[in-house]
């Protein structure tokens, strides 16, 4: 159990337009958030409130995921399903001022994740098409066509296995094979976000159930369940030493629980919903945006806020 909390200690205006996407890169330094306003937006918290704007997008950021093995690459997408369809799939270097590739797939796209190796973005879409680009050659090498809903997957730390839910079950595969694993059953209802540990001990999955469950990954049995949420779940992360889970739901709160006790150590009220969260990759500081109005205006205030332990 921790000792003490420190309160939200700073606050970033990314956008007066509301904010969708938010992560944080591999060394700690940069976050970058996406909004509305079709821009990338990328940052330094903890030296200035400046931000170096990325253009190229024709529609919202929906999507980012950093490159795990080099802190300067990124890669984003769009969900949009307005006039101004975004389908492609957006690498950007942050030493260059534009995408340095664009790899079109059929749009709407979701949910993304990048391989441990670097060689591979595996992107999934509201149709619950899944796409492997290779990102040596900026081709897509694999179409998956899904019969059930398909949500955001995690790879195993070695990148050999990959967890993908399929509206309540988890289906383990080997990677880059696709050869099926296993089967797990998570929930009745859909599960809509996982996260590995970084031991790769535990894997949490959130559902439409308002639950949280952790499944131990050597024989895939339910240790935990987190029951501290009123409303589907929208995001849950381990904090870098797996000790914390952060989860959001369609409430305005984050709650922060003990691993693998599932123990309430700190519940986070939000201004508005919050359903993207980022944990920094060597300290207890947790980023985190919400649908927060400005005072006057009573437009999205596009901020983004850290919270310290």
């Amino acid at each position: 159990m921790c000792a003490s909390y420190s309160s939200v200690h700073r606050l970033h205006r990314c956008s007066e337009l509301t904010r969708c996407a938010f992560a944080g890169n591999a060394d700690g330094r940069r976050l970058a958030s996406g909004s509305t306003d079709k821009a990338l937006r990328l940052w330094v918290p903890e030296k200035d409130n400046k931000s170096m704007e990325l253009k190229g997008h024709q529609s919202e950021v929906s999507r980012i995921r950093w490159d795990p093995t080099h802190p300067e690459r990124l890669v984003t997408c769009s969900a949009s399903i307005n006039a101004n369809r975004d389908t492609g799939v957006y690498f950007w270097d942050v030493r260059q001022a534009k995408a340095t590739a664009v790899v079109e797939t059929d749009g709407e796209n979701i949910n993304m994740v990048w391989s441990p190796d670097g060689k591979t973005v595996v992107v999934g879409n509201r149709s619950d098409t899944v796409k492997w680009i290779d990102v040596d050659t900026k081709t897509v090498v694999n179409t998956i066509k899904n019969a059930k809903e398909t949500n955001e997957a995690v790879f195993s730390h070695n990148g050999s296995v990959l967890v993908t839910p399929h509206d309540g079950d988890l289906g383990i595969t080997a990677f880059p094979s696709g050869d099926h694993l296993h089967t797990v059953e998570v929930s009745p209802v859909a599960t809509i976000t996982t996260d590995l540990d970084p031991r790769g001990r535990y894997l949490a999955a959130g559902s439409n159930d308002a639950t949280v469950t952790l499944w131990e990954t050597e024989e895939w049995t339910c240790v935990q369940s987190i029951n501290g949420h009123d409303d589907p779940i929208r995001s849950c992360l381990f904090s870098h030493d797996g000790n914390y889970l952060a989860s959001t739901s369609s409430q305005s709160s984050i709650l922060i629980s003990e691993v693998p006790s599932g123990r309430k150590a700190q519940s986070l009220p939000t201004i508005g919903v919050c359903d993207v969260i980022a944990w920094h990759p060597n300290k207890l500081l947790l980023a985190y945006a919400s649908e927060e109005l400005d005072v006057g205006s009573k437009r999205p205030s596009g901020a983004f806020r850290i919270w310290g332990l």
